[in-house]
């Protein structure tokens, strides 16, 4: 049974009031259980969900833009850490070391687990972990998961850049993220008289059309990438093929890079389909198309992800297929400042390390928060073992 106030909800306004008072409408109809709080910024939004950590709930969920997802994430991972830091290094004679408070921070100790409604344009995240579309199912849906305990174990990504740190679940690189800094150009002032981005998917695609149409298969940054404890993974339609390394240095020039620990990006976008949640690797994808020709082509087998389809055509012509690596840590670096993305936000390494280069290291951190997800989604990983007879 449910216990009172386990679930603290968390309505970050950006936009969308009319949804929102709808959400606050279905919330009260399970208001035993859950504590409702509409934030007033980004960074009461981010002191929240940091004080979530070392509260009496159980569980969070945050509606907002795709940013709110973003923040939240960062917060809850930093907030965890944290509280590892104060509490648990006592208990084993000391402080803990890095890889020890992420064994920690990932193990059974701390299992509040963190769920996200769409609120968002893009809403990745919520494709991802496959989250309904109509708002009275996303509320049954995460009320059922905290009934019945239905939450993933996921894995982050650590991005160090610019001597700073964040954490995310996809990362793009190229075309993705200079249609972002285009769509920044889309201004508008909301109610409170502060100067945003336009959000909506109109805005986003006539970027995307825009750079697509301009120089954007030309102008591309080049990469060096050095990648870690992993493998080349080959997807075809009939052959798969894959060869193991300890570190493989690469130098690319792709229309795109992407990489991630989830599959989605924006709407329905299948940037990284064969990733999987929580195996401990993060899936770099090189999208090395020729020209803007090529991409036209392969446009909808892009966006729904059907790879293996791609990479049988290049093939056959001898062209450079979509390369897909799984690694546990890499470093790309540019002998020029260059923009990426993380989870949809908008970055970029413009401050040069030791060696000159501009540079992005990242790594994963193995289940490193907790998601509630919905009930098919939770099946997918619990297959019914006890009916499974093993000789």
């Amino acid at each position: 049974m449910i216990q009172q106030k386990q679930v603290l909800v968390l309505i970050n306004p950006t936009r969308r009031f009319r949804h929102v008072r709808r959400l606050q409408r279905l919330l009260r109809q399970h208001d035993r259980i859950l504590e409702v709080r509409v934030t007033e910024s980004k960074a009461d939004l981010m002191r929240q969900v940091s004080e979530f950590t070392q509260s009496e709930f159980a569980h969070l969920l945050v509606w907002g833009g795709d940013g709110t997802a973003h923040d939240a994430i960062n917060s809850l991972y930093r907030g965890k850490i944290a509280m590892v830091g104060e509490h648990v290094g006592e208990d084993v004679g000391g402080p803990l070391g890095e890889q020890e408070l992420e064994s920690v921070v990932a193990g059974e100790s701390f299992r509040k687990a963190v769920g996200f409604f769409r609120g968002g344009t893009g809403n990745g995240i919520q494709d991802s972990y496959e989250v309904p579309v109509r708002m009275a199912r996303q509320v049954d849906t995460y009320i059922e998961a905290v009934k019945h305990g239905y939450t993933i174990d996921v894995d982050l990504i650590e991005i160090e850049y610019n001597n700073t740190t964040r954490y995310a679940q996809l990362i793009g690189m190229g075309y993705d993220a200079e249609t972002l800094a285009k769509r920044e150009q889309y201004k508008e002032k909301t109610a409170k008289g502060r100067t945003v981005t336009r959000p909506g998917m109109i805005q986003y695609l006539v970027s995307a059309i825009g750079y697509g149409l301009g120089d954007g298969f030309k102008r591309r940054t080049t990469f060096n990438l050095d990648l870690f404890s992993g493998k080349y993974a080959f997807r075809g339609p009939r052959v798969n093929a894959e060869f193991p390394f300890a570190r493989l240095s690469l130098e690319r020039s792709p229309v795109m890079l992407e990489i991630g620990t989830r599959p989605y990006y924006g709407k329905m976008f299948k940037v990284c389909p064969d990733v999987v949640c929580n195996d401990g690797h993060i899936d770099v994808y090189v999208y090395d198309f020729a020209g803007r020709l090529d991409g036209l082509r392969n446009l909808a087998d892009v966006w729904f992800g059907r790879h293996s389809r791609i990479n049988q055509r290049y093939a056959r012509a001898a062209k450079p297929v979509i390369e897909r690596y799984e690694v546990g840590a890499l470093h790309v670096s540019s002998e020029k400042p260059f923009r990426f993305h993380a989870d949809g936000e908008l970055l970029g390494a413009d401050v040069p390390s030791a060696d000159g280069r501009y540079r992005v290291s990242l790594r994963v951190l193995p289940r490193a928060l907790t998601f509630l997800v919905p009930a098919p989604f939770y099946r997918l990983f619990h297959p019914r073992l006890e009916e499974t007879v093993v000789k």
